[in-house]
């Protein structure tokens, strides 16, 4: 144990295991060029052509997991991983946790959640003493999902940051085929409130949490993650047409926006919120580089 100790508070580098490999997963990947990384996945993850460290792939099935798998020890988890589509229960978390033999246990475990655990509250202010409230099966998920890592982490002495996310996107995550198509939006005066953080800036958190672990002060703990600029859905739609000198999408009553939307886009236009993500910048002493909807466009071509 003294050696373990010694090796964690002099900033050994230590490896990663990702599990679910999708865009978030692969840039932050990419920010540690030299390091050990595990990568699991339905398919079997690429590993990026900047990467110089050893790099294993690894396909994965969470809904039907061996007995066990096989990962490094004292590794710090990147747990991206979706629920399955469909129920209340996250048994893909389950699954892997049952998975990982006892002397395989990671260093910290980083878990991608959602504000959706909030639900609807109305375009009210939200932060992390506002209690878990999810108005659809989605958001109980990823509830759940927090609630058997909180609980196997306690159980282990293995810290644990939960990152409820908000809106991803980037130059390369926007509405562009819906606003080509003509899809309609949301009058902006029924407009739900939206909350965004850009895909580099959510990378960026991660590699400061890492870099966090290895130096025995892990940020431990709940945290909501966003650009602390809630605005109105309809305006990602609006302004990223006139950035791209697109014709700007129709607008059309809430009620009739929803009777034509998708059910994973009704649960976004029924769930109304603004995030307070100041807990996580002060945490790590970060800013966001994309602050706004307006600089992440500036920077788009």
């Amino acid at each position: 144990m003294s050696n373990e100790k010694d090796q964690h508070s002099s900033g050994a580098t230590l490896p990663l295991v990702i599990i679910g490999y999708g865009d978030i997963a692969r840039r932050v990947a990419e920010r540690h060029p030299q390091r050990a990384i595990t990568a699991f996945s339905r398919q079997v993850p690429f590993c990026p052509v900047t990467h110089r460290g050893h790099w294993a792939s690894v396909a994965i099935d969470l809904d039907q997991m061996a007995s066990t798998v096989d990962i490094p020890a004292r590794a710090i988890w990147l747990y991206f991983a979706p629920p399955a589509r469909s129920g209340e229960v996250d048994s893909r978390v389950a699954n892997w946790l049952a998975a990982v033999p006892d002397h395989q246990r990671p260093s910290a475990v980083i878990y991608a959640s959602t504000t959706a655990v909030y639900g609807d509250q109305g375009g009210a202010w939200v932060d992390e003493h506002t209690p878990p409230n999810p108005a659809h099966d989605r958001g109980r998920r990823r509830l759940d999902a927090e609630t058997r890592f909180g609980q196997w982490c306690a159980a282990h002495s293995v810290p644990l940051t939960v990152l409820r996310l908000t809106g991803l996107y980037a130059c390369d995550r926007l509405p562009l085929e819906r606003i080509r198509a003509g899809a309609p939006v949301v009058c902006p005066e029924e407009s739900p409130w939206s909350n965004r953080i850009h895909a580099d800036d959510l990378a960026d958190i991660y590699t400061r949490l890492i870099a966090r672990v290895e130096q025995a002060a892990p940020v431990a703990g709940v945290f909501n993650v966003s650009d602390n600029n809630p605005r109105p859905m309809t305006e990602l739609y609006v302004n990223t047409a006139a950035h791209f000198d697109l014709p700007a999408p129709p607008c059309l009553p809430l009620a009739d926006v929803l009777a034509q939307s998708s059910p994973m886009a009704r649960e976004f236009l029924t769930e109304s919120k603004r995030i307070d993500a100041r807990a996580i910048q002060l945490a790590l002493d970060w800013q966001p580089r994309y602050p706004d909807l307006a600089t992440t466009l500036a920077s788009c071509p």
